[in-house]
């Protein structure tokens, strides 16, 4: 199960935060989010054992695009080139066209806000295929093993990564823990068979490349924010319970014990 936000957030924090109002205000771009990846999930389940090559450019890429993710580089490896993510994503077309202009291209880590990797549509992401020969591990190892190759180039700065199948789409932040649940899962198709729009909304806010960026006057990312108010949140619960429990309970029984008879020592001994 995954537990990068709380489900306080999700449930709720996330309705109170001026990124959802602003999105049910003005709905245009989610609107046009919506029915662009509907229609996209609806011709692509027409198709007969897409393989990965092909969900990566007719449903993944075109799903970044709709979420902001218009600046990208593919295969950006190290010296080494043991990890190799599938594109790393930047801000802005400015951040993309410094990456390209380095030399190096691990250094083209620098510039960038996320790695990405593609797998094939309705591939499982947390286990191995039975006799694939080719795939080292499984998605979900290789996500983690692309975002500490990331984080050591960057200095720690870049901490997100994006797996997707497609369908299932998860984001994985570095600095979680633990590792087997630091990270948080949608299924873009799921949530049209069910019709959830709340769900989908959700996913559009935490996925699409804004949440990655810090908001105008402000130092953290929408991500950054949810991650802390979710804790908060089970911070102030948990001192709300406490002070039930050895404070008001406490003083009650305390009280019930003196206002009571007396006990019979005689029968003690």
């Amino acid at each position: 199960m995954s537990q990068l936000f709380t489900r306080y957030f999700l449930s709720n924090g996330i309705q109170e935060t001026a990124e959802w109002r602003e999105s049910a205000k003005r709905p245009e771009a989610f609107i046009e989010f919506r029915d662009g990846v509907r229609e996209l999930h609806e011709e692509f389940q027409q198709r007969s054992n897409p393989n990965e090559s092909e969900t990566e450019q007719d449903l993944i890429r075109p799903i970044l695009n709709l979420l902001g993710w218009k600046d990208y580089l593919p295969q950006q490896g190290t010296e080494s080139n043991e990890d190799i993510p599938d594109h790393l994503l930047f801000a802005d077309a400015e951040a993309k066209a410094r990456a390209g202009e380095r030399k190096k291209s691990e250094d083209r880590y620098l510039d960038a806000l996320a790695v990405q990797e593609s797998k094939r549509f309705d591939l499982a992401l947390s286990s191995r295929q039975t006799g694939d020969q080719v795939q080292r591990g499984t998605p979900h190892g290789q996500i983690w093993r692309y975002l500490e190759t990331a984080s050591t180039v960057s200095d720690g700065r870049i901490r997100w990564g994006i797996l997707t199948n497609g369908g299932v789409w998860r984001l994985y932040d570095y600095r979680a823990r633990p590792r087997a649940s630091g990270y948080f899962e949608a299924d873009l198709a799921e949530l049209f068979v069910t019709n959830d729009e709340d769900q989908l909304r959700i996913f559009y806010l935490l996925f699409r490349r804004d949440a990655f960026t810090p908001r105008e006057e402000a130092t953290n990312t929408f991500l950054e924010e949810a991650i802390a108010e979710g804790r908060h949140y089970e911070e102030r619960v948990a001192q709300d319970l406490s002070s039930v429990v050895f404070g008001e309970a406490f003083r009650t029984f305390v009280g019930a014990l003196a206002e009571g008879p007396e006990p019979d020592l005689s029968k003690v001994y």
